[in-house]
């Protein structure tokens, strides 16, 4: 191999080993690689002598593979009446430790009692001493009253033969016939929104006029929507009337019992 082609293969593998962050790696081993023999050569000659020395003082006994590798086991006594000679027998039947348990519930009424009192008192028993805050219930439980509140629209209306004196019915139940049973020109069947009473119009009405808001159409109003403070007109077919509905007022009601409809 060339001088220069040796110069660019070393050049292309410090390249390569750059790139791939190894350079630093390979240095620390080519250095690891001449250095390890010569620490190991140096290590050897300067222990040797003292190596020699502590083979000649050390005795043969005290080696590794002179020691015993089973290491001798004394259980002592086996007999389980012999271990258990120390101990008193218990009737598994009778409570243990009463005393302690007492002592310990006395002192933790104590210090309850303290607690309760605010004093600081060592002796006594119970709770005597303590007060009651006033107007604090003494502790007990709080009774809480759930009320139910219901709530719901009412429509006063008026409606009668257009020209007429309108006949007044207030808080008008839904599923109610106007102006009556007799002629359901139509039904009233709610409020939306709070502010529009909706009626349901009669198949024997020919047309509607005024200011209500007809479903789906003016040519064929099915539901008739009337905002407070307007009204509508509308032909009534079996006797050639016309009737004239007016929303006097949309209210909400509130009461403890639902609305009876």
């Amino acid at each position: 191999m060339k001088p220069w082609q040796a110069q660019k293969f070393l050049g292309d593998v410090v390249y390569d080993l750059r790139n791939r962050n190894m350079l630093p790696v390979v240095v620390m081993l080519l250095l690891a690689i001449v250095a390890v023999p010569v620490l190991v050569s140096r290590s050897g000659s300067s222990d040797s002598p003292s190596t020699l020395g502590l083979g000649a003082s050390t005795s043969a006994g005290s080696t590794p593979e002179n020691e015993s590798a089973v290491v001798a086991y004394h259980p002592g006594v086996r007999d389980y009446r012999q271990r258990l000679n120390d101990l008193t027998p218990k009737d598994p039947f009778v409570q243990q430790g009463t005393s302690a348990s007492s002592s310990s519930t006395s002192s933790s009424s104590d210090q309850l009692a303290q607690a309760v009192s605010g004093s600081s008192a060592s002796s006594g028993s119970g709770v005597g001493g303590g007060s009651t805050p006033s107007g604090g219930g003494g502790g007990g439980s709080t009774k809480v009253t759930h009320h139910v509140t219901y709530f719901w629209w009412e429509s006063d209306v008026q409606m009668g033969e257009a020209g007429t004196q309108l006949a007044e019915q207030d808080s008008v139940k839904p599923f109610q016939f106007l102006p009556s049973s007799d002629k359901p020109v139509l039904t009233y069947m709610g409020t939306v929104g709070g502010h529009q009473a909706v009626f349901l119009v009669s198949q024997e009405v020919a047309g509607v006029g005024g200011q209500g808001t007809c479903f789906p159409s003016v040519d064929a109003c099915q539901l008739l929507g009337i905002d407070a403070g307007k009204g509508a007109d509308l032909t009534y077919q079996p006797d050639g009337k016309t009737y004239h509905v007016q929303v006097l007022r949309v209210r909400r009601v509130t009461g403890s019992k639902p609305p009876n409809f």
